[in-house]
């Protein structure tokens, strides 16, 4: 777990920002040295192969622990609402204490992961926040490309809204499960309904697709101590391949990419989003976009949370480009790149 103590807590452009050391002995603008070893194929340029089966077991992470056991009950079924069916994992807690669920979306670059990715977390949090959690076995692409996984996920936010009515509903994902989240709660929103009342987005996907020159892509926002630099820059260069790869497979033809649905950092309606809160790590190639869309919620008056690492400092000020700890977990065995 990472550390409470701490805390920097500062408000920069309207969001705020929340920053703590990944640990005691690692300090930003470092890798962590677990990571730093899964990072030791990077010293030169990386070409990732463009196959599906390979790509998807990748996106399969190692198992966890499981912390909770029967105090939290995992339940395998199937959601039917607007002519579709979603399989689900149903975690309920032996205590519950609130009417709130949470609806959690996995990552895998669209076309990979599944929801026992995050099993065992979530039964922790089930555990501890005495809430139920719904863990979505959304459609994956190139077998079925937007909006299928996106129809899924609203299929199950009408199923709760029906079956739980006083319930509120925060949704959550982690990646481009984190997108699905941002795109299902953005169509609820403009079917009139308000039941979800906050978004937990784990190192979201925010713009995929968006042009790899630009200023979401720029690896010299990014403050790293020079004995890794050319490391972190292969290793930001194998995501941009990973980005190509998962938005072609995502997106039908002739479907822009920077659609609002597929792109929810170009949503029109960002001030009606509900209370935001965005976990980032320090050198994930997507944490420009998250910020930008974090800016982008708190310019409209939405309450917005940002959390990452140690700040990096320019001179005497807080750098604009938010700081995110090193996630060991999915930093290199996101999608592909087991050692």
């Amino acid at each position: 777990m990472m550390p409470m103590t701490n805390l920097n807590a500062v408000k920069i452009n309207g969001v705020n920002k929340i920053t703590k050391p990944f640990n005691e002995h690692v300090t930003g603008g470092q890798f962590d040295p677990a990571v730093l070893k899964n990072l030791a194929d990077l010293t030169a340029p990386v070409h990732l192969e463009n196959n599906l089966t390979e790509l998807r077991t990748g996106s399969l992470t190692p198992a966890i622990a499981d912390a909770v056991g029967d105090r939290v009950s995992v339940e395998q079924t199937l959601l039917k609402c607007q002519t579709r069916t979603v399989p689900v994992e149903w975690l309920t807690p032996a205590i519950l204490l609130q009417p709130q669920l949470l609806v959690y979306f996995h990552g895998g670059a669209f076309y990979g992961g599944q929801p026992s990715n995050n099993t065992a977390l979530l039964k922790l949090i089930a555990d501890r926040s005495h809430c139920e959690i719904i863990n979505v076995d959304y459609s994956l692409a190139p077998e079925h490309k937007a909006p299928a996984g996106i129809l899924d996920g609203l299929a199950v936010i009408h199923y709760l809204e029906q079956a739980r009515p006083d319930a509120k509903i925060a949704i959550a994902g982690d990646s481009a499960g984190a997108n699905i989240a941002l795109a299902v709660a953005n169509l609820n929103r403009q079917l009139g309904s308000q039941q979800i009342n906050q978004q937990l987005l784990l190192y979201p996907v925010t713009a995929p697709g968006a042009d790899h020159h630009g200023p979401f892509w720029d690896v010299d926002q990014f403050s790293i101590i020079p004995s890794q630099r050319a490391r972190f820059e292969h290793y930001h260069d194998l995501f941009r391949q990973i980005d190509t790869i998962m938005t072609d497979y995502y997106l039908p033809e002739n479907v822009n990419a920077a659609a609002p649905l597929i792109s929810p950092i170009n949503q029109l309606d960002l001030g009606n989003s509900p209370a935001t809160t965005i976990m980032m790590g320090e050198f994930d190639p997507f944490r420009l976009q998250a910020w930008d869309y974090a800016e982008r919620l708190a310019d409209t008056g939405v309450e917005t949370t940002f959390v990452g690492s140690l700040s990096t400092v320019v001179g005497n000020q807080l750098s604009l480009a938010p700081s995110r700890p090193v996630a060991g977990r999915f930093l290199y065995t996101k999608y592909q790149m087991n050692p």
